[in-house]
């Protein structure tokens, strides 16, 4: 079979078949660019799928895949969102727990200070007292030493000034009166004079 000629060629042949003859008007028309449309057979038409895949026209099989890899993807993908904003809302009760947390343990922390320090002054205190006690206890010490001290000064001057004076054994002086014989005195009891003593 013959290989078919450009279209223009086919009318340009046309065109000096029916030259007009001088007595006849000629219309006159712009000359256009005319592309050339081919019959397509289906062979041709799957070579040119498989050229038009190569080339990187997509087909109508390739863009139904396309779509179904498209509504998996955005499936997927709505499914991490969902689990990702479950993790925002986990994520957010445990901040508002930990904040929680946080302010109930700076309200004690505050709360031990204020307590070591009403404690750390009792304990100034106790210690002042205890200092001023044992201050005491050793004045009044102190002062029965030097009261004790002051006896034994007076104890030593008292021995001091006093001198005994030295024992001297006592001689019997004679007795120079004379001696006479005892004789019993003799009593007479009248018992009608004592008598009265019994009325």
């Amino acid at each position: 079979m013959p290989r078919k000629q450009n279209l223009s060629d086919l009318i340009q042949e046309e065109a000096q078949k029916f030259t007009p003859s001088a007595d006849e008007a000629a219309i006159e028309v712009t000359a256009q660019a005319v592309t050339e449309e081919t019959a397509v057979t289906p062979e041709e038409s799957q070579e040119t799928e498989a050229n038009g895949a190569k080339r990187g026209v997509p087909t109508k099989a390739d863009l139904e895949a396309t779509i179904k890899e498209l509504q998996i993807s955005l499936k997927k993908s709505e499914q991490q969102e969902k689990t990702l904003q479950q993790k925002i809302e986990e994520l957010q009760s445990a901040l508002s727990e930990q904040k929680s947390s946080v302010k109930k343990l700076t309200k004690e922390l505050e709360e031990t200070k204020k307590t070591a320090l009403q404690l750390a002054q009792a304990n100034s205190k106790l210690i002042d007292e205890h200092k001023a006690l044992v201050i005491a206890q050793e004045k009044e010490q102190l002062e029965k030493l030097e009261q004790e001290k002051q006896k034994q000064e007076k104890l030593q001057q008292e021995k001091q000034s006093y001198k005994p004076v030295p024992y001297r054994k006592s001689t019997r002086l004679p007795d120079n009166r004379p001696t006479q014989p005892l004789q019993p005195i003799e009593t007479k009891d009248d018992f009608a004079s004592n008598t009265w003593l019994y009325d």
